[in-house]
């Protein structure tokens, strides 16, 4: 498909943050000049800078849809994807952040590699190099560890992403994308390919985030994994179960001792089940909602909509 006949839409979740969209909007339209570009900006209940969003409404290129209450990026990208289910004028979805640290060159890269591959599969950013100070960095890389061990997944990507159209219905059907986009699309197990990329520094302003943001963004996509995490807890529990039992008995008949003697290893007996028991509960309980009919956000996307 030629450059020129392509067409892609660019999802952007804004909070407060229009004055990058004016830049971040330049950039794109010079950089991606050989694709037909449109924007669909998702203002995720914003209350400051809405002059500047006015402004940017006469754009004829700009469309926004207003959030009726602040819900975060992972969900401004849900509803922007079911919002566009219902269109058909673009080829490829687009998703970025709006304050410019997903470097508009990058952008040219994922498309290229598209229009020349056009893969039926979601391409991610990988996030090779990153702009953020060392203590993210360390914050980061073990963020990336514990997804590792508690999920049995890597994850080195984020929002930055390119969906070709005939996957975005099977993408809005995952209850999961409500929670966080990147996780659950490889808790679905919807096919990916990865290109190295650079993280760029904003663009204009400071970060929106704040600790607690990035905390609950990091815990929410282990979230997404609930099932497996139950169930590697309940299978790590159950080996420290047998092997403190194991224990206890070797101490007992082993060498002879006494109850005072084995009280202590025989305490941690007690919490090892208990903490077993309270896992396997909750795998159980997690499991028998699978016979409950799941929230799907193509079905009530509509109703965080602020109707003007």
């Amino acid at each position: 498909m030629a450059k020129s006949m392509t067409k892609v839409k660019i999802l952007i979740p804004i909070f407060e943050d229009f004055s990058c969209i004016s830049i971040l909007y330049r950039k794109l339209k010079k950089i991606l000049s050989s694709y037909n570009l449109s924007f669909l900006v998702i203002d995720d209940g914003s209350y400051n800078e809405l002059e500047i969003k006015r402004e940017l409404e006469l754009n004829p290129d700009l469309e926004f849809l207003t959030l009726s209450q602040n819900l975060g990026h992972q969900r401004s990208i849900a509803i922007g994807l079911c919002h566009l289910s219902d269109s058909s004028d673009f080829d490829f979805v687009l998703i970025m952040d709006g304050d410019g640290e997903d470097n508009p060159m990058d952008a040219a890269k994922l498309l290229n590699y598209f229009t020349e591959n056009a893969p039926n599969k979601i391409l991610f950013a990988r996030r090779d190099v990153r702009s953020e100070p060392t203590l993210f960095k360390i914050g980061y890389f073990f963020y990336r560890l514990i997804f590792r061990i508690l999920t049995g997944k890597n994850i080195k990507f984020g929002n930055f992403s390119v969906v070709p159209k005939k996957m975005l219905g099977r993408l809005i059907g995952v209850p999961e994308l409500w929670n966080h986009y990147a996780s659950s699309i490889l808790y679905a197990k919807i096919p990916i390919l990865e290109i190295s990329t650079e993280r760029s520094g904003r663009i204009h302003g400071r970060p929106k985030m704040n600790l607690n943001s990035l905390l609950l963004h990091g815990f929410s996509s282990i979230a997404t994994f609930y099932e497996t995490l139950l169930l590697r807890l309940f299978i790590l529990f159950s080996l420290i179960l047998v092997i403190t039992f194991s224990g206890n008995c070797f101490l007992t008949f082993k060498f002879n001792q006494n109850f005072i003697e084995t009280i202590n290893p025989g305490i941690f007996f007690v919490i090892s089940f208990l903490s077993w028991l309270n896992v396997g509960l909750l795998l159980l309980f997690k499991l028998s909602l699978r016979a409950t009919r799941p929230c799907i956000p193509k079905t009530f996307w509509h109703h965080f909509i602020n109707k003007k």
